[in-house]
């Protein structure tokens, strides 16, 4: 039978191959010397069993000669990302090491290595730094490592110069390391460093210009911020102390730890302190919220705020109380009720607060169970804020869920007193 198609130009072909997948692509490809290389028009390279192979369990040598085959048939391409999912490790640096090289060559502007699944007896791949043009020669611009070393030297710093974002998952970074980083990569915009075991002390002072968001996730240390441009602050785990000074664009910060155990009060306070300007604040609170003394610093600026509490059996969630009065003007609660105790069951009637919420507007609160501890606390935001515009209640847990979600509807619009928020029980 004659091949018409074979006859084609190499853009018609390399069109039809757009449509496919990358599997089906490679495995075109293997059909006659004609179609060996062409390639999809591809801007951004994808490798994972998945896309290769559409199962699991294939052997590294496996997957390294696929992505070897796809990338020789990309040559003389412009690419825009290089992403490659595999467990990968030291062992195969020679063959990942070329496709840096390729990517170079590509003018590729974002890499990304997951290597997480890579074999215990293997050591992490390192990065190659030094294969990377220098300065102005280097179109990377994004830089995704996930389980790999980044042994960072000061004899190739301007390799790093154009990266824009630097994200970092279980790579060690020490000092030395994150110095590099801070002196390196001035036109950064987002860092991001979870599980890097950083030192006790973390120190990011000035050099960092432009960095707008950073997130860090790590246990047991400090942070000391002085980011002139920070406008997002993420911090996952367990914090000594959180010291912020000359950061007058930070207005979302998020504070997440399942630690900050009677410690409620020191985080608000230097959080309050520090960030006079913050708009947006996400906390997670395990048992309940402490007293904040009257004297305390106040978040003159906040309109939202997230919590996620865990209560503990005789946990008091009317202590969300002394986050509120602390934010004169806020607009947006939303609390998530976690269940690892149910908090306070008993219907005893307490005197509320007198204290009047006049800017919020909208509450959300999830995790709603058959426990007077959540309902107290609903009943309190109808009777005490006069801007209340709407209430939206996640009843969950409840075999019996219909039933609860009416007795919640009832009692509530009993309760609601002279409240036109709109009550949304869901």
């Amino acid at each position: 039978m004659e091949d018409r198609i074979s006859e084609l130009s190499d853009d018609i072909l390399s069109f039809i191959l757009s449509f496919l997948t990358m599997r089906d692509a490679v495995k075109t490809r293997l059909l006659s010397h004609r179609w060996r290389y062409l390639s999809p028009p591809l801007s951004h390279l994808q490798f994972d069993v998945l896309t290769l192979f559409g199962t699991h369990g294939e052997s590294s040598s496996k997957f390294i000669t696929a992505v070897d085959q796809v990338l020789l048939a990309c040559r003389g391409k412009k690419i825009g990302t290089l992403k490659v999912r595999f467990g990968l490790g030291d062992d195969h640096a020679f063959h990942v090491d070329r496709w840096v090289s390729f990517s170079s060559a590509m003018q590729v502007e974002k890499i990304a290595f997951h290597f997480s699944c890579s074999p215990k007896s293997c050591g992490s791949y390192n990065f190659p730094c030094h294969i990377l043009p220098a300065d102005k020669a280097s179109h990377l611009k994004h830089l995704c490592l996930v389980s790999c070393t980044l042994r960072l030297s000061p004899k190739f710093t301007s390799q790093l110069n154009p990266l824009r974002t630097l994200d970092l998952d279980g790579v060690p970074l020490d000092q030395s390391g994150l110095d590099i980083i801070t002196s390196a990569c001035p036109k950064l915009t987002l860092l991001r460093m979870i599980g890097c075991g950083l030192p006790k002390i973390v120190c990011i002072h000035g050099q960092l210009l432009c960095l707008k968001t950073l997130i860090i996730h790590d246990t047991l240390i400090s942070v000391e911020l002085k980011s002139i441009n920070l406008e997002i602050f993420e911090f996952f785990g367990h914090p000594q102390t959180l010291t912020f000074v000359d950061v007058p664009h930070l207005k979302k910060a998020l504070v997440r730890s399942l630690f900050i155990y009677r410690r409620t009060s020191p985080i608000c306070n230097a959080l309050a302190k520090d960030l006079p300007q913050l708009q947006f604040l996400s906390l997670i609170v395990k048992d309940e919220v402490l007293p904040l003394p009257a004297t305390s610093p106040k978040f003159i600026s906040l309109k939202q705020l997230d919590l996620l509490i865990w209560p503990f059996i005789d946990s008091d969630l009317l202590t969300v109380i002394y986050l509120l009065n602390a934010s004169p003007l806020l607009e947006i609660l939303q609390l998530k009720i976690g269940h690892q105790g149910e908090g306070r069951s008993n219907g005893e009637r307490r005197e509320y607060s007198r204290h009047t919420h006049s800017h919020l507007k909208e509450v959300k609160m999830e995790g709603f169970r058959d426990k007077w501890n959540a309902m107290e606390l609903a009943i309190y935001l109808l009777k005490n804020t006069i801007a209340l515009e709407r209430m939206v209640v996640v009843v969950s847990g409840s075999t019996l869920q219909m039933d609860l979600r009416q007795r919640v509807t009832n009692l509530l619009h009993k309760e609601r007193g002279n409240s036109t928020a709109e009550l949304i029980i869901l």
